[in-house]
């Protein structure tokens, strides 16, 4: 019987742990904007402020993998981003076919504590992404920000890796 209030104490520890946590995580405050994909619009007296993502790509050949996930605080206010853990966004890479062949993180490990990135107003926020080396082909990048804000900073791009070239530009097989 001892074992039984052992393990239903446990139980209840447990639940109100996690309670307490997606209480503090999804902390709602009131806010004067709304909602709109990949951007949050702030309206001011004089103009439309924002906070948004942008995702280039980096480096000037085709076969560059490397690509820079911002977000961008135009607003008068500070930005706040809670995140669950130690991951600050995610991204899947897929094929032509639509075929899913990388996620970020897949296989790893994050630390597991309650974090927040502030963007301060006119600054931004930059993660540089360096994907796996690909075969030549074409390609969808989805990236987005695992905060409470998840939705609201995905962002796509397409892109197209090709082939190695020889020294007279021509591509080699």
């Amino acid at each position: 019987m001892a074992k039984f209030w052992s393990v239903l104490s446990l139980l209840l520890l447990l639940g109100g742990v996690i309670w307490w946590v997606n209480a503090s995580y999804f902390n709602h405050q009131p806010r004067t904007s709304t909602e709109t994909s990949g951007s949050e619009t702030v309206v001011s007296k004089d103009r439309k402020q924002e906070v948004y993502a942008t995702l280039e790509r980096k480096g000037t050949e085709l076969q560059s993998n490397h690509f820079e996930y911002t977000i961008h605080n135009e607003t008068a206010e500070p930005v706040t981003l809670p995140f669950r853990s130690g991951q600050r966004y995610e991204y899947y890479v897929r094929n032509g076919k639509g075929e899913l062949i990388e996620t970020y993180s897949k296989g790893k490990m994050f630390t597991q504590e309650v974090t927040q990135k502030v963007i301060d107003p006119g600054e931004t926020y930059t993660e540089k992404i360096t994907l796996l080396p690909l075969p030549p082909g074409l390609y969808v990048l989805e990236v987005e920000s695992v905060s409470k804000y998840k939705n609201k900073f995905k962002k796509i791009v397409k892109f197209e890796v090709e082939g190695p070239k020889n020294d007279k530009g021509a591509e080699t097989t």
